[in-house]
């Protein structure tokens, strides 16, 4: 029964009462009670990074994509995501190995952004200030990150919002069909 259950997609909710943040939010739980209910696999991380990468493939078509699982060293990226002058990591948990790799990007002509999920984002600044660059770095929450450019790419309408939630959605299932290997990391959406 679990596995069946397990097996559905991720369901983003379509109720205009609430917020983009809290229907982001929503979603992203959804992944993390998968997540604990099948200990060892990456729900929530996967959907974070792959839903970062729907937003960047709508306003940067050329951004490369990647699996969440590839690892950004041996590819030779400084984040999972190198655009321009930036490199952007997308987690679930900043810890310190993170923060050293921002001070690597640093290091090396790139300016580090975060992104996590909105109770992780203290923890990400702490740590930077503990490890004296919070002045150099940004961290933005997943959910913020997303309603902010549906919002601004929707004109503030409520139409066009339903049109860039559909949009990223549609972006951010052809991601998972072409870089993961599991359909249940699929979002139904519709408005």
């Amino acid at each position: 029964m679990r596995k069946f259950f397990n097996s559905k997609p991720f369901r983003l909710e379509a109720d205009e009462s609430l917020s983009i943040t809290a229907a982001v939010g929503n979603l992203l739980e959804q992944a993390k009670k998968r997540q604990k209910e099948n200990p060892g696999t990456m729900y929530e991380g996967t959907v974070l990074q792959q839903l970062v990468a729907a937003k960047l493939s709508i306003i940067m078509p050329e951004v490369e994509i990647n699996g969440a699982s590839v690892a950004d060293d041996p590819t030779g990226r400084g984040g999972d995501f190198n655009i321009g002058d930036t490199a952007i990591h997308c987690t679930t948990a900043p810890a310190t190995l993170l923060m050293e790799k921002c001070q690597r990007n640093i290091k090396n002509g790139l300016h580090p952004i975060i992104i996590t999920v909105k109770d992780r984002v203290k923890t990400a600044w702490d740590l930077a200030a503990d490890m004296g660059f919070a002045e150099r770095l940004e961290v933005w929450d997943i959910q913020s990150f997303l309603s902010t450019n549906v919002h601004e790419h929707g004109h503030f309408s409520q139409d066009e919002r339903k049109t860039m939630l559909t949009d990223l959605v549609t972006s951010y299932n052809k991601i998972i069909d072409t870089y993961e290997t599991d359909p249940s990391l699929r979002i139904e959406y519709s408005n």
